[in-house]
């Protein structure tokens, strides 16, 4: 944190704007001088070393670490910086998600999902098969809700893999706990009427309305979702391959699979508090995909959008009211054994630090939005929409993914403009690889989810497989993706 004081900091001279100039930046000669402030420099180094920490060391004490010594630095007093942490409104709806998928992995639903998967007649004795319907399902199951589908299906993964006889460190574990992660993020970054997709195509809009000196023209999103759909299964069909051909990842454990033993104790049938928490997952979903189906122009959709962030909180709520046999759905005495904790607190620190070195007073976004434009420019359209593709992965897994794809946009939008291209190839090819990040803790919740699960994958073995993965979408996107976001924007 203090050496961040000692290091020069970067600055930039760029052409006076109205913007600028309303900022209170300082004017040299014809221009406006574009420099990170001492605290930008405090935060931005603290930053990197607390992500440096979760990468290496451990995810729980770094977390604790960051929060104190930014309260003890100049960016803010103390209580404004605990009220940053714990008052930031998606940080008490995460905590509220997590809390129900404690319940959802308490309910041991995830057994008798696993259980169908292994006595589904068309997977037994085709390990390949079975792999590509776990990845197909977590991705269409993640519509629903992205973080609860990587809480629910990590657990489905855990019961096979103890089954087979599966153990950490061996290939096939670290890379299909990696792919579950990697199946939430594609959904994440293909769902266009909620989640990060929704975000970034919503805001392109919102800009066309109240920028239009900037050409933003609104994406459909019928189109989108082809497109991202298209990029989703080729990325998915190559994982596949290079799993099997490249990596010749060991699956005989999955051929030999005994199901009579798997079997030998049969499952009782879904209980009544099962079948509840069954439907308190739907009625969530629900909520979060109703106002993109009906819009948000009538009561109904209008209501469910206004209180999204409070559906965590409702379906909690719920568990804990509904009382079957005498019972709560959910006990959360009980249920709290497996809240993840140390996931949850990551985050909670991801977003205050993301927050505080993008906030007012450190110039860390102005910065880069400056630096990015004057470094892009010149370039042809393909080459342009290559390079916004790697610094895309490249900075979303430090940043909050959803932050860096709105800050950017209008980056990108202008250079567009300013050498006559069509904005929306590149804008389309952008959103869908800025929202892919699990190569850092810090990137997303998925990033932070894939790092806590110690009991199966390594830091290091969790850092590489992100980043391999992350590697094959930059490819397919580079490839596929440029050529057809061209034929179809």
């Amino acid at each position: 944190m203090f050496f961040g004081r000692m290091l020069p900091a970067p600055s930039i001279v760029v052409e006076a704007s109205d913007k600028l100039i309303s900022m209170g930046l300082p004017q040299i000669n014809d221009g406006i001088l574009i420099e990170i402030t001492p605290v930008g420099m405090t935060v931005a180094t603290l930053f990197i070393g607390v992500v440096y920490l979760w990468t290496t060391v451990d995810t729980m004490w770094p977390s604790f670490l960051g929060v104190l010594m930014l309260g003890m630095s100049d960016y803010a007093p103390m209580p404004i910086v605990l009220q940053q942490y714990m008052g930031n409104p998606m940080v008490v709806m995460i905590f509220f998600l997590f809390v129900f998928a404690a319940i959802l992995v308490k309910s041991d639903l995830s057994t008798h999902i696993a259980h169908w998967f292994m006595n589904n007649p068309r997977v037994q004795g085709r390990p390949w098969m079975f792999t590509a319907s776990i990845l197909l399902a977590t991705y269409f199951v993640a519509f629903l809700e992205q973080v609860t589908a990587c809480f629910l299906m990590l657990p489905v993964l855990y019961v096979v893999f103890e089954a087979a006889g599966f153990k950490k460190g061996d290939r096939y574990v670290t890379f299909m706990v990696t792919n579950v992660i990697l199946m939430a993020l594609l959904n994440f970054a293909s769902d266009p009427i909620k989640a990060g997709a929704f975000y970034l195509l919503a805001n392109l809009q919102n800009l066309a309305v109240k920028t239009p000196e900037l050409g933003a023209v609104p994406i459909n999103l019928a189109v989108y979702l082809v497109f991202a759909l298209m990029i989703s299964f080729i990325c998915i069909g190559i994982i596949l391959l290079l799993m099997r051909f490249v990596f010749r990842v060991d699956v005989s454990p999955l051929e030999k699979l005994d199901m009579s033993a798997v079997n030998k104790e049969k499952l009782p049938p879904l209980s009544g508090a099962q079948k509840a928490i069954v439907g308190l997952f739907f009625f969530y979903a629900v909520w979060l995909l109703l106002p993109g189906i009906i819009g948000r122009d009538n009561a109904l959709g209008s209501f469910l959008a206004q209180n999204a962030l409070a559906g965590t909180m409702i379906v909690t709520f719920l568990a804990c009211f509904i009382r079957i046999n005498g019972k709560p759905v959910a006990d959360l005495q009980e249920t709290g054994k497996r809240f993840s904790w140390r996931t949850f607190f990551l985050i909670a620190t991801a977003f205050l630090l993301g927050g505080a070195m993008s906030g007012k007073g450190t110039n860390v976004s102005i910065f880069m939005e400056y630096l990015l434009s004057d470094y892009l420019s010149g370039m042809g359209l393909t080459m342009l929409t290559a390079v916004v593709v790697v610094i895309g992965i490249v900075v979303t897994n430090f940043f909050n993914s959803v932050v860096v794809g709105l800050v950017l946009s209008p980056v990108l939008l202008a250079i567009a403009n300013a050498f006559g291209f069509s904005a929306a190839p590149v804008l389309v090819c952008f959103f869908y690889t800025v929202l892919i990040a699990c190569a850092t803790p810090a990137g997303s919740p998925f990033g932070a989810i894939l790092f806590d699960q110690p009991n199966w994958i390594s830091k290091k073995d969790a850092a590489f497989h992100a980043v391999l993965l992350s590697g094959v979408v930059v490819c397919v996107m580079v490839i596929v993706g440029i050529p057809l976001a061209n034929i179809l924007f």
